[in-house]
Parts: structure tokens; C-alpha cells; sequence
């Protein structure tokens, strides 16, 4: 029989966790459309959600949109605003998984989405991103 090592790293699953976001989140307030399956009903429900951070995998963003956590939507993120939008598409769209949810007082609720493939494996959407993030960077420095 092994001998334990009391030596050995291991995670506490209730010691708060620094990071665990697989790419760096960014400030940067962007309105984007959101797009929810209508419960019941074939249509969606279109409206406004404006981002407070950002990344190439996720964003957190304030909606009126009631979403639940493992809700799937679709989202679309203009990029005409943007200088740099001249070599992309006028709007990324794609799904989007909500992750977590907090009501605010104001009625309107803070979300923190996942982006599916068709954000993340996009080059493009990438270029998009460390765009927003330079241009960030240099209003920071201004």
C-alpha cells in the first residue's frame, strides 16, 4: 500500500479561485443585440445588452433579459463603431452560453455569457478583440 503524501498540491474546492478564465478579460462598454427563444412560442425576443468586459471567450454585460444560467443565445456585436471594422463583417453573430446571473436594482439583470465556436475559433472576431483591447489601452494612456 502507498504511503500518503502529505506534501502533495490539491485544490480546495472552497478557497476562492484567483482566475479561472481561459483569456483575459478587458473593460470596454460595447451594445450588442440578444436574441431569446420566446418560451412557448416560435418567435424570439430581440434587445439590447451592453457589455462591461470583455475577452475572446466571454463577456459580462447588463441586460433586461430575464436569463437563467445554461440558457443558450444568440448574439450579435457590431463592429461598424470601429476603425478597424473596415476588414470585418458589419456584426459577429453566434451563440452564447449564460453562465451566471445577478439581479440589479434597476430591473435589469448583469450576465456573464460564454461565447460558442463561432465567436471563439473566428480569426477575425480575434483581430476584433485585440482591436478593442488597443484601442482600450491607448484612451488608458491619453
Amino acid at each position: 500500500m502507498a504511503k500518503y503524501n502529505v506534501d502533495a498540491a490539491w485544490v480546495d474546492p472552497y478557497e476562492h479561485i484567483e482566475e479561472r478564465r481561459s483569456a483575459e478579460r478587458f473593460d470596454f462598454r460595447i451594445k450588442l443585440s440578444i436574441a431569446v427563444e420566446k418560451q412557448g412560442e416560435r418567435s424570439r425576443l430581440v434587445g439590447p445588452g451592453i457589455v462591461r468586459n470583455i475577452s475572446m471567450t466571454g463577456a459580462s454585460l447588463v441586460t433586461k433579459h430575464k436569463l437563467e444560467p445554461g440558457q443558450r443565445i444568440a448574439v450579435a456585436i457590431p463592429t461598424k463603431r470601429f476603425k478597424v471594422a473596415e476588414c470585418l463583417p458589419a456584426a459577429f453573430v453566434g451563440a452564447a452560453e449564460v453562465v451566471r446571473v445577478e439581479p440589479r436594482k434597476d430591473s435589469t439583470i448583469r450576465a456573464s455569457i460564454r461565447f460558442g465556436d463561432a465567436f471563439t475559433q473566428n480569426m477575425d472576431f480575434s483581430v476584433f478583440i485585440r482591436s478593442l483591447q488597443a484601442v482600450r489601452d491607448t484612451l488608458a494612456v491619453e
